[in-house]
């Protein structure tokens, strides 16, 4: 029987509060020491970074430390991922491919184990025709490392990649990627190409666990549910499976421990649709006031689990990306714009770094249709918000001037936009 009733903006400002997200940020470059700092705090809250190639504004294993912590110099995380006693993150396959803690990285174990047993046919044919394939892999990566699949693939003389379109990658690099996904391989760095470069793993899978110790998969699963609980602050079940990619089959039964020893409790979240049952960590933030205006990543964590996103924020959102530019109503790359406890806009942004400027290619509204009048800032306080948020992403993406779209397509809050800069073009405040 639930017996904790909260309201709908406790529950938002509890999501947010857990993420770290509301504290001071940064308006300008701040040292590598203070960036590092960053983002271990970041990684404190989130324990793990979602890593995507698109970089038209800034990459999204970037964006969660300036949601956070504001400007900071990302080239710490590359530095932060290299093999050495400063290793702070490891990539890995968790919510997706993402850079994650050491913790997580061990506990993510199992998840390679599993790997190295699945039947890859592609892998599979090719050891078939070349016995000695894997072995030859991991002698070329020993002898070149770091080195990138494909880079292996020459090193082997490997060029045939099948037919057809999509992931059309030769023999060995399917090799490759199994050895990474099983465990065999650590991922180092990345090319300017953004292709991974490995080495061979310090520490595979199998030697992780030591039998005599009784830990197994459901220890270091349980482990995950409740890593995933507290930084979440307030889900359900099938958010705190979605956060590192479990099953729900395998998250209810640990659900239900973590109930029985009162580290989750059920929480009845007042909502204009009707009550909403969530699950509380005993260690959730208290719903005080966020004081935040930061434009947030699709990847970020906070984001992760759409149907969450639309329970607790009123929030409907489907990444332009994946769309056909015919049926794009929210631009290419839209970043929601936080305010308050409120996504009340949308952002479609793109670095010309070649130029200069930060390219507003559209500002939308967005509908939250179920949130009260009383809780949806005007036009007008949107844009006192915004647009020193976009001064501070100009700053920290190294960015002289703002321009700003306005016409057919480019959203409802355009042309207020517009009117809060004065000009379609402006210089960045220093």
């Amino acid at each position: 029987m639930t017996s904790t009733r909260i309201t709908w903006t406790q529950a938002r400002r509890i999501a947010l509060r857990a993420q770290g997200i509301g504290r001071a940020r940064h308006e300008s470059m701040p040292s590598r020491r203070a960036s590092r700092a960053a983002l271990a705090r970041t990684l404190a809250h989130t324990h793990l970074l979602q890593i995507d190639s698109v970089s038209v504004f800034a990459r999204a294993h970037h964006m969660p430390v300036f949601t956070r912590a504001g400007a900071w110099d990302e080239r710490v995380l590359d530095r932060a991922s290299r093999p050495g006693p400063s290793r702070l993150v490891h990539e890995a396959l968790a919510h997706e491919a993402a850079f994650v803690t050491e913790q997580v990285h061990s506990l993510l174990d199992f998840r390679r184990r599993r790997a190295a047993d699945r039947d890859w046919g592609a892998v599979r044919r090719a050891a078939q025709e070349s016995p000695h394939l894997l072995e030859s892999i991991l002698a070329t990566i020993e002898e070149h490392g770091p080195i990138s699949a494909s880079a292996v693939s020459r090193q082997l003389g490997d060029e045939h990649r099948g037919e057809g379109w999509g992931w059309r990658r030769t023999s060995s690099q399917w090799a490759v990627e199994y050895l990474f996904r099983s465990g065999r391989l650590d991922c180092v760095g990345r090319t300017p190409q953004f292709e991974r470069l490995y080495l061979p793993a310090q520490r595979p899978p199998s030697t992780a666990i030591d039998p005599e110790g009784g830990r197994d998969d459901a220890d270091d699963v349980r482990t995950l549910v409740a890593l995933a609980a507290r930084s979440l602050g307030i889900a359900d079940t099938g958010a705190l499976a979605d956060y590192f990619r479990l099953g729900v089959g395998e998250v209810r039964p640990v659900v239900a421990e973590l109930l029985r020893t009162g580290v989750l409790t059920e929480v009845e979240v007042s909502h204009p649709a009707g009550a909403l049952p969530m699950l509380l960590h005993r260690d959730a933030p208290r719903p005080v006031p966020v004081r935040a205006a930061a434009l947030v990543s699709p990847f970020d964590p906070v984001v992760f689990h759409r149907p969450r996103l639309k329970a607790l924020f009123d929030v409907d959102y489907r990444i332009g990306i994946y769309t056909p530019a015919a049926r794009r109503t929210t631009g290419y790359y839209s970043l929601l714009f936080l305010k308050g406890d409120t996504f009340p806009a949308r952002v479609d942004l793109k670095a010309d770094r070649g130029r200069g400027v930060l390219e507003v290619r559209g500002t939308y509204r967005e509908p939250l249709p179920l949130l009260p009048e009383r809780n949806r800032p005007a036009d007008e306080a949107v844009m006192s918000a915004l647009v020193p948020e976009l001064h501070r992403a100009a700053r920290w993406r190294g960015l002289r001037r703002i321009e700003v779209r306005t016409g057919a397509g480019t959203g409802k809050l355009s042309d207020a936009l517009l009117a809060a800069l004065g000009t379609s073009s402006v210089p960045v405040p220093e």
